[in-house]
C-alpha cells in the first residue's frame, strides 16, 4: 500500500512520517535550511501487513503544489495532516480537492501539535476539521490526535495504518507495465536509476521497456522495491529501476516521463476525457480554457475543448477533449488534475476515456456515444456497447491500447465475442458476426434487385451501390463485406461495375451489335477514347442516335460516362483508377496534383480533368486544396 500525506505547509507532515517510520524524508539541503518540504519524500515501513508500506511525504506550500501532484499520482491511502493550532488552511482544502479529483477514497486524519493547544482549542479544531471533511469522500475518515515530538498517539495511528494495509485490496497485476517517473538519477557503478509508482502490470529483471513519450527502448538491469533488491515489481508498489541499453545516451529521462512495456507506449496530444469541477470553485470552467495538466508526475500546458455545452458549472462534470502542447501518457481510467493558467489554483480534475481523441467530429452524437461506452467499468461492457453503437466496426487495436490490455487479456476478451474482423488503414476493425452476415446479405439482395430491374445491365458501381444502401460512400465494413463476397466468387467485378456471379446481361440483338462496334473503337483508342462526335463520324452513325445508345449502355454498366460527350470502357476506368491509387501511394501525404496524374496516365489535359472530376463524383478520389487523394 502507498500512503500519501496531504495538508498545509508547516502542519508537521514530515515530522509525522519520521515519527511513524524513523525516516526523515527531507533530503535536500534547501529543505533542511528552510524547514519546509520542496520535493516529495519517500519512506517505507513494515507494518506486518505482508509487504512494506510506502509513505509519500508531499510539499504543503502553495508554490510547490506541482511537486505535491507528482507525489500523489498513484497512491492508495491518504493521511491528511492538520495542525490543531491552525485547523484547516488553504492548502488543506486544495489538497482535499485534489484527493477527491484523483479518486482517493480511503484515508485517515492526523491532528498534529495536540500538545501545543488547550483542550478547548483541540475540541474546536476537531469541529472545524469535521466541517471541512463533510462534503468529501473522507467525511467518515477516522481522526487521530498526535504529538509527533513526544510520540503521543503515534502508536494508535500506526496500528490503524497496519490494519488498513491488511484490508487494502491487492492490486491485480493486470495490464501492461507502466511506471510514472518521479525521480531520476545516476549512481556510480550502477548507472541510470528511475523511481516511481507502478500504475499497472508487472516488471521483471531483463524485461524490455520503453521511455515514453520519447519512444526509446531500454532494458531493466535491476529492481528495488521499498529499498530492497527484488526480482520483480507490480502494480501498487513503489520501485526503483536500474535501466541499461545501447540507446540510453539518446534520451534524457525526467520526472513526468513513463517507463512502460512496449505495448503500453501510447503517447497522445488529444485525449477525450470526463472533467469534474469541484463544488468549491467560484466560477464555471469555460470552453477553450488554457490549463496546466497534471497526469502521472508530468505537468504540461493544454486547452480544454468541451464536447457538451460551453461551460462546466461547479459541482458538475462533462465530456471534453484535452488538446495538449506536447505528447503525454494518458490511458483509459487514468486520473488527472487541471490547474489554472498561472498554475496557482486547482480548478478541475477528471478521468481519461480515450487517448485517441478525434480531430474531426469530436462532439458529434456518434463520438459522444463512443465515449459513453468507454466510460463503462470493464472492457467487456465497453466493447459490447461499442459493437452495438458502431455498425461500421470498432477499431480493435485502438480499443486494446486504450484499455492497456496485454496480448493474453486481449485474446481472452475478444474470445468472448463472435466477431468478424477486417483490415483497415493498417489496423483491425471488428463487427459482430450477425452484423457482418446482415451486410453481406443486403449487398447480395441489392444487386439482385438491380439485376431484376435492368436485366440488360452488368451492374452498378460502388458509388451507386452506396446510394442504394443510404450511404454517402461505402464504409470500411461494407467494403470489407463486399471484398469477401468477391473473393468467394459470389460477386464479380466488371471494370468498375459489380454483378452477381450468376447474372448474365441480356442485350437485344441490335444493342449487342451496336455495343460491339463501340467497344471496338474504345479498345483501339486505349486510355484516350474519342468524344461522342468523333466516334459518330468513325462509325458513320447519326450523333443523336449514338449518344442515346451510349447513355443507355452507360446506365446498364456496359460503358462509363465520364463527361457529357465522353464514354469509357469499364475496364479502362478501372485501370485509370489504379493509376490514381499508385500515384497517391508514391506521393507525400498521399496527395497528388492533376499534372502528375496527366503525366503518369498519358492523357491530355482536358481528358485528365474530365477523368479526375468523374473519380471525385464516384468518390474514388477526394479533391482538396488543388490536390487529390484516394477517398477513405
Amino acid at each position: 500500500m502507498i500512503i500519501a500525506t496531504a495538508g498545509h505547509v508547516d502542519h508537521g507532515k514530515t515530522t509525522l512520517v519520521k515519527a511513524l517510520t524513523g525516516v526523515d524524508t527531507d533530503r535536500l539541503k534547501e529543505e533542511k535550511l528552510r524547514g519546509m518540504s520542496i520535493e516529495p519524500g519517500f519512506a517505507y515501513l513494515d507494518l506486518g501487513s505482508g509487504a512494506p508500506v510506502g509513505f509519500v511525504d508531499v510539499p504543503g506550500h502553495e508554490r510547490f503544489v506541482r511537486n505535491m501532484l507528482a507525489g500523489v499520482a498513484a497512491v492508495d491511502y491518504a493521511l491528511l495532516v492538520i495542525a490543531a493550532d491552525d485547523g484547516p488552511m488553504p492548502q488543506t482544502h486544495e489538497h482535499l480537492a485534489i484527493l477527491e479529483l484523483l479518486g482517493i477514497r480511503d484515508g485517515a486524519v492526523a491532528i498534529t501539535k495536540a500538545d501545543c493547544v488547550s483542550p478547548a482549542r483541540l475540541a474546536e479544531a476537531q469541529v472545524e476539521i469535521a466541517a471541512a471533511l463533510s462534503p468529501t469522500a473522507l467525511c467518515n475518515a477516522p481522526a487521530f490526535t498526535v504529538a509527533a515530538t513526544s510520540g503521543a498517539g503515534i502508536e494508535a495511528l500506526r496500528t490503524h495504518l497496519a490494519k488498513a494495509a491488511r484490508a487494502q485490496r491487492k492490486h491485480p497485476a493486470e495490464g501492461n507495465f507502466r511506471l510514472a517517473v518521479d525521480r531520476c538519477f545516476s549512481l556510480a557503478g550502477t548507472g541510470q536509476v528511475v523511481t516511481g509508482a507502478v500504475a499497472s502490470g508487472r516488471i521483471r529483471i531483463g524485461d524490455e521497456v520503453m521511455v515514453s513519450p520519447q519512444g526509446v527502448s531500454l532494458r531493466v538491469r535491476g529492481i528495488h522495491v521499498h529499498n530492497r533488491a527484488a526480482e520483480d515489481a507490480c502494480a501498487g508498489w513503489r520501485c526503483a529501476l536500474n535501466l541499461a541499453g545501447t540507446d540510453l545516451k539518446k534520451v534524457s529521462i525526467e520526472r513526468g516521463d513513463w517507463i512502460v512495456a512496449p505495448d503500453a507506449h501510447v503517447p497522445t496530444e488529444r485525449c477525450d476525457v470526463r472533467i469534474t469541477v469541484p463544488v468549491s470553485q467560484d466560477k464555471p470552467l469555460a470552453h477553450w480554457t488554457p490549463v496546466h495538466l497534471h497526469c502521472g508526475a508530468a505537468a504540461v500546458n493544454a486547452r480544454v475543448a468541451l464536447l457538451e455545452g460551453q461551460a462546466i458549472a461547479p459541482g458538475a462534470s462533462a465530456l471534453a477533449q484535452l488538446i495538449i502542447d506536447r505528447p503525454v501518457m494518458l490511458l483509459r481510467g487514468d486520473r488527472f488534475i487541471l490547474r489554472d493558467q498561472s498554475a496557482r489554483h486547482t480548478i478541475a480534475g477528471g478521468v481519461a476515456l480515450d487517448p485517441d481523441g478525434a480531430v474531426r467530429g469530436r462532439a458529434k452524437p456518434a463520438r459522444l456515444a463512443h465515449l459513453a461506452a468507454m466510460a463503462c467499468d470493464t472492457p467487456r461492457e465497453a466493447l459490447e456497447r461499442l459493437l452495438d453503437a458502431q455498425p461500421d466496426g470498432v477499431w480493435l487495436d485502438r480499443f486494446v491500447r486504450a484499455w492497456n490490455l496485454t496480448a493474453d487479456e486481449s485474446a481472452a476478451l475478444l474470445g468472448q465475442f463472435s466477431l468478424a474482423t477486417f483490415p483497415d488503414a493498417g489496423e483491425t476493425r471488428g463487427v459482430t458476426a450477425s452484423s457482418w452476415q446482415a451486410m453481406r446479405s443486403r449487398l447480395l439482395s441489392n444487386l439482385r434487385e438491380w439485376h431484376d430491374a435492368q436485366p440488360e445491365g452488368i451492374g452498378p458501381g460502388e458509388a451507386m451501390l452506396a446510394d442504394q444502401l443510404g450511404e454517402r460512400t461505402l464504409a470500411p465494413a461494407w467494403r470489407a463485406a463486399l471484398r469477401s463476397l468477391c473473393e468467394e466468387g459470389q460477386i464479380k467485378r466488371e471494370g468498375i461495375s459489380l454483378r452477381l456471379a450468376e447474372h448474365s446481361p441480356r442485350l437485344s440483338e441490335n444493342n449487342a451489335a451496336m455495343l460491339a462496334q463501340v467497344n471496338g473503337v474504345l479498345q483501339a483508342s486505349g486510355l484516350r477514347p474519342p468524344a461522342a462526335g468523333e466516334m459518330a463520324k468513325m462509325l458513320g452513325i447519326d450523333l443523336a442516335a449514338l449518344t442515346a445508345f451510349l447513355e443507355h449502355a452507360s446506365r446498364l454498366g456496359h460503358l462509363v460516362r465520364v463527361a457529357r460527350n465522353r464514354f469509357f470502357l469499364p475496364a479502362t476506368m478501372d485501370e485509370l483508377a489504379r493509376v490514381a491509387e499508385k500515384l497517391a501511394g508514391e506521393s507525400v501525404g498521399g496527395m497528388f496534383e492533376a499534372a502528375a496524374y496527366r503525366d503518369r496516365s498519358g492523357l491530355g489535359r482536358n481528358v485528365t480533368i474530365e477523368v479526375l472530376e468523374f473519380m471525385d463524383r464516384m468518390r474514388i478520389t477526394r479533391y482538396a486544396g488543388g490536390r487529390r487523394r484516394i477517398a477513405a
